[in-house]
């Protein structure tokens, strides 16, 4: 397994931990057992072979589609919401497997066809994968699902008349199955009030304002060292999963604030490298796994700082949530197997082929 990767991967667990006992004590057994089967999904993952991805990258595609499908028919959540599957131990939301799926799909795609192909493969893939999303409702989840999609495909380079009938096509599929359940996204609207009042100061209202004004005061309160993972955490909504970065800084600290950073600044930098070392769909693979991992965590620190609407987006690896957890854990191990195959691939160093040429020439 690539250390790096490990270490980032073990810090961000030990704050998870940290967090959740803060905020939710009771849920902190439960939690520990949660992180040993990221854990154990890790590594499983990390012996999984690319070539084998991509060779079924199709296959998975569908099955987390068949999932979405399935979870709008029997599938539970709050207010008649339908998002997950109940399955006794956590919730499974597929739309979190979707996001990796997708990954691996418009990787093997790109690697078969070239960024210059006709584009129904990608509108398709990433309009219906977005749209079903969406209809559960998830607005916030669609829309991570056409960004990261956005990322991938401007990083690899697909060109701009591309790229923009793409994200075109792919949005008004999307926007077209929103449009059929609009009366069923009233809290957008609600968020982005909230977001507004937030930045002007007027936060002094319930819903979504409140829990991030409650969650900036917990931040500023905690100090550079924290108050320790013993104290009483001051009332904040979804403290252990969608606002735990400011539990987290509450035990621990600011010191321990920027150390999550600094966990997520390895995965970034470990997996761009890992990108540049691959080549062909492990390539784009390991760019996209490492995009999901840390676009979602800037998109929940922005969220828990008052820097962007309220979405619901779980931090990843360290918010208290069976598939956020269980999903993540999967891209860990692959980007670990797709590190494995860059340091295969690697070629030797010049010196020791030389040497080896000279004892070969001495013999």
């Amino acid at each position: 397994m690539d250390p790096i990767l490990l270490i980032a991967q073990l810090m961000l667990m030990g704050f998870s931990l940290l967090g959740v006992g803060v905020a939710e004590p009771a849920l902190q057994g439960s939690h520990l057992l949660r992180l040993g089967i990221a854990l154990l999904v890790t590594f499983l993952a990390c012996w999984l072979s690319p070539r084998f991805l991509t060779r079924h990258a199709r296959l998975l595609y569908l099955a987390a589609l068949g999932f979405l499908v399935a979870v709008l028919f029997i599938g539970e959540g709050p207010a008649g919401v339908r998002r997950w599957f109940d399955l006794r131990f956590f919730n499974f939301q597929p739309s979190e497997l979707m996001k990796v799926a997708m990954v691996i799909y418009l990787a093997a795609f790109f690697h078969q066809r070239g960024t210059d192909y006709p584009i129904l493969g990608p509108v398709l893939a990433v309009g219906f994968a977005a749209g079903l999303v969406i209809i559960e409702p998830d607005f916030d989840t669609g829309i991570f699902i056409l960004v990261l999609a956005a990322f991938m495909l401007i990083v690899i380079g697909v060109p701009w008349r591309r790229l923009l009938a793409i994200g075109a096509s792919a949005s008004f599929i999307a926007m077209t199955m929103l449009g059929l359940y609009l009366d069923r996204f009233s809290y957008v609207r609600e968020r982005f009030d909230g977001w507004v009042a937030t930045l002007s100061g007027k936060a002094d209202v319930t819903g979504t304002a409140y829990q991030v004004t409650q969650a900036q005061k917990v931040i500023v309160g905690a100090g550079p060292l924290g108050q320790g993972p013993g104290a009483v955490l001051p009332h904040l909504p979804e403290g252990h999963n969608d606002m735990v970065f400011a539990s987290v800084i509450w035990a621990g600290g600011w010191f321990a604030g920027l150390m999550v950073l600094l966990a997520f600044g390895l995965i970034f930098a470990r997996g761009m490298q890992i990108a540049a070392r691959t080549q062909g769909a492990g390539s784009v693979m390991a760019l996209g796994l490492t995009g999901y991992l840390t676009l979602q965590a800037a998109n929940n620190i922005g969220v828990v700082m008052g820097f962007l609407p309220v979405s619901g987006s779980a931090l990843p690896l360290v918010s208290y949530g069976g598939s956020s957890m269980f999903v993540a854990g999967l891209a860990l191990g692959l980007l670990h197997a797709l590190a494995r195959e860059a340091l295969r691939n690697q070629p030797e160093p010049k010196d020791t082929a030389s040497r080896g040429d000279r004892r070969g020439a001495k013999a």
